[in-house]
């Protein structure tokens, strides 16, 4: 376990102990930017590993290892948005691989696999992550399956937002949830991994919600630049007007800067409450400001209005014009 994150370390020794008596469905949950699809990765390794280590680690050196780790084991299927490019049911438009959705027809083409005994004589394993990207149709057909396991195949499903799952889905899987971790422990391996002294460490964790990986990623030059960049106009607002915010942010890809504006939003509602701010901390003041000009009611309107607008952040209608709107929105709030 060397290589586990080691706010994972407990999770992943807790998975290790089922791995001699394993329910037929595992959903591990917890939130984003802490290592959950590594983590699952990982089990599923141990999992088929031929030769695995006294404490049920994967030993990395056998066949099925070595399979593995090429993405070409016969008893591993995974399921992701678009489907898996190393594997047979992958979609060969372009467009369908970059689809958020995981269809029922990757759902179905499961069925031959499960039918089938394991070419090697173990478990099979099936991988969906993230599950919470399962479109209407192809959970149905998901839990048709659940509910009726065939032979010695664990379904290990990995979801950020376990309450999108149908609830007959959650009910029919052994629940392991993943917390974030302290905030020293998150700190001390930000320093180290992400190469940042300890201020920026915890502007950045502040940032990303105390999410060590998605922390990280914003130290990176380019993100660091987009991050700054986004943050810099949402606060020039309503001094600025939604076409100017548009210009500067309109080019960035929605998953930048949406995000943000609804954590920035979450901030506001919170010092408008009297609280403190938790993903700006040093924007106290200028949130402050903000707060006096406008209601905690119209931001929580706000903020429920930006909620519903994820549902078409892959393919909006009109890019500039959602851009504009959603900012001229927010500087309504400001009257």
């Amino acid at each position: 376990m060397d290589n586990t994150y080691p706010w994972l370390a407990p999770v992943y020794r807790a998975l290790l102990a089922m791995r001699d008596a394993l329910p037929h469905a595992l959903l591990l949950t917890g939130p984003d930017g802490i290592g959950l699809d590594e983590l699952a990765d990982r089990f599923a390794a141990a999992l088929l590993c031929e030769a695995p280590r006294p404490d049920g680690d994967a030993c990395g050196g056998c066949p099925a290892c070595g399979w593995f780790a090429q993405r070409s084991h016969p008893d591993l299927r995974r399921l992701t948005p678009g489907g898996d490019p190393a594997s047979e049911d992958a979609p060969s438009k372009a467009k369908e691989k970059e689809s958020r959705w995981i269809r029922i027809d990757q759902v179905r083409a499961l069925s031959e696999f499960l039918m089938v005994g394991g070419h090697r004589g173990g478990r099979k394993v099936v991988l969906i992550d993230p599950a919470d990207s399962l479109n209407p149709p192809a959970a149905n057909a998901l839990l048709k399956t659940l509910e009726e396991p065939l032979g010695a195949t664990v379904f290990l499903l990995v979801a950020r937002r376990a309450d999108a799952l149908l609830p007959t889905i959650r009910s029919r899987c052994v629940l392991v949830q993943a917390p974030l971790p302290a905030a020293d422990d998150a700190l001390r391996w930000l320093e180290a991994a992400g190469g940042v002294d300890a201020g920026t460490a915890r502007a950045l964790l502040a940032a990303a919600g105390g999410a060590p990986l998605r922390a990280r990623a914003l130290a990176e030059p380019a993100q660091s630049t987009a991050y700054r960049a986004i943050v810099k106009t949402v606060a020039q607002i309503p001094d600025i007007s939604s076409i100017q915010a548009a210009d500067a942010v309109g080019s960035l890809p929605f998953g930048a800067w949406v995000p943000l504006l609804q954590a920035w939003v979450t901030d506001l509602g919170r010092v408008a409450a009297g609280g403190e701010p938790r993903r700006f901390p040093e924007e106290r003041e200028r949130l402050a400001r903000l707060a006096r000009s406008t209601t905690l009611d119209r931001i929580g309107r706000y903020g429920q209005w930006l909620q519903r607008q994820s549902a078409i952040l892959d393919h909006p209608l009109n890019p500039r014009l959602f851009c504009e709107d959603t900012l001229l929105r927010y500087r309504q709030l400001f009257g």
